[in-house]
């Protein structure tokens, strides 16, 4: 693990001083005193909070650390500050200086600290339609052909949709499924729950690994991949005008996958959570999915089908691929899900409206 003495060592070792007052325009000096750290774990990465002063202000910055033995997730989004950046800066951290090779190669990365919605507001499904604009933004940039404009831009970790490694991953959820919904008819405190939608859920896996082809013919592009609240930040969220200018953090899970996939991070799973929201979740829905399409269309881009119907097979598409399993197996290791039930729930109902049986 990294310790604060590690930390203003490199910043020494590195004249990482010199080099942001060269970026920022500006000398800058750190505030030891002020070193913050957010996380630090042996085996992941390192992120800490420091603090600069340019003799008046005072202004946070991110250091992030990577360690080795690098994983895909950590290489990606290094690579997305490295070379996308060029294209996405509008949507992610102001990068203020990468370095490699550092206590082994480690790489050290610091960015803008920017401040997440959550603890800002109490988030209302109204706050929603100040974040689709940017989404929709983000996505119509590589959405579809448009992507390929880019792709030099992104190497072989970028996660795709319908690569080998994900169709492989796809079938092998589909059988751990099977496998762990059989499990659950024998466990006393998941029979009640499963039972009555077993068979249903049984007929449908069968239909799999890719449930509904109408996804991808919607269009593909890079997406955030893990658009929770927690990743997305505002600086002026406090204040009364509708445009937000928002930046997404944490980009791990960044692949080329179906843009829909974001909106049920963002939308459907925000509803899940919140059962404040569940009396008026298809206003919400319908909300949001026509803010998103409106937004698009201003890109030129459509959709062949309703796109609220595309949200729902994005949802199920991904709870039956990977989400059912993984929930059915954290209570079968006496853990507990939120989501579960919403999964096991939206199975049947969307499952029957969408003709999966």
């Amino acid at each position: 693990m990294n310790s604060l003495e590690d930390i203003i060592s490199c910043w020494k070792q590195f004249n990482w001083e010199e080099k942001l007052s060269n970026g920022l325009n500006k000398k800058v000096k750190l505030l030891e005193e002020k070193i913050e750290c957010l996380k630090n774990t042996r085996e992941k990465t390192s992120i800490w909070k420091l603090v600069l002063s340019d003799g008046q202000d005072v202004f946070p910055v991110v250091l992030k650390i990577y360690k080795l033995p690098l994983k895909e997730n950590h290489m990606l989004e290094i690579n997305m500050y490295q070379k996308a950046y060029q294209i996405y800066h509008e949507f992610m951290p102001k990068l203020y200086w990468l370095e490699p090779k550092v206590n082994g190669n480690e790489t050290w990365m610091l960015t803008e600290c920017l401040q997440p919605l959550r603890g800002q507001i109490k988030l209302t499904p109204l706050h929603l339609q100040r974040i689709i604009p940017t989404v929709a933004k983000f996505h119509a940039l590589t959405y579809e052909d448009k992507f390929l404009e880019h792709s030099h831009l992104f190497d072989d970790t970028l996660p795709h949709f319908d690569s080998k490694e994900k169709v492989k991953e796809r079938s092998k959820g589909m059988k751990t499924a099977k496998e762990n919904l059989e499990l659950a008819m024998k466990d006393p405190n998941l029979r009640e729950l499963v039972a009555p939608r077993y068979k249903i859920i049984k007929k449908i896996l069968k239909k799999g690994p890719i449930f509904f082809p109408e996804i991808l013919e919607s269009g593909q592009c890079l997406i955030h991949g893990d658009l929770h609240i927690h990743n997305i930040c505002c600086e002026n969220a406090n204040e009364e005008g509708e445009d937000w200018k928002v930046s997404l953090i944490d980009w791990e899970s960044a692949k080329y996958y179906p843009c829909w996939y974001d909106l049920v991070v963002l939308v459907e799973l925000l509803i899940d959570f919140r059962s404040d929201w569940q009396q008026r979740e298809d206003e919400i829905r319908s909300q949001c999915v026509q803010a998103y399409r409106q937004e698009m269309l201003k890109y030129g881009i459509t959709f062949n089908e309703d796109p609220l119907n595309l949200l729902k097979k994005a949802y199920l598409q991904r709870t039956l691929e990977k989400k059912l399993s993984s929930h059915l197996e954290k209570v079968l290791n006496g853990g507990k899900s939120n989501l579960l039930k919403r999964y096991l729930e939206k199975i049947e109902v969307w499952g029957k409206e969408l003709d999966l049986y």
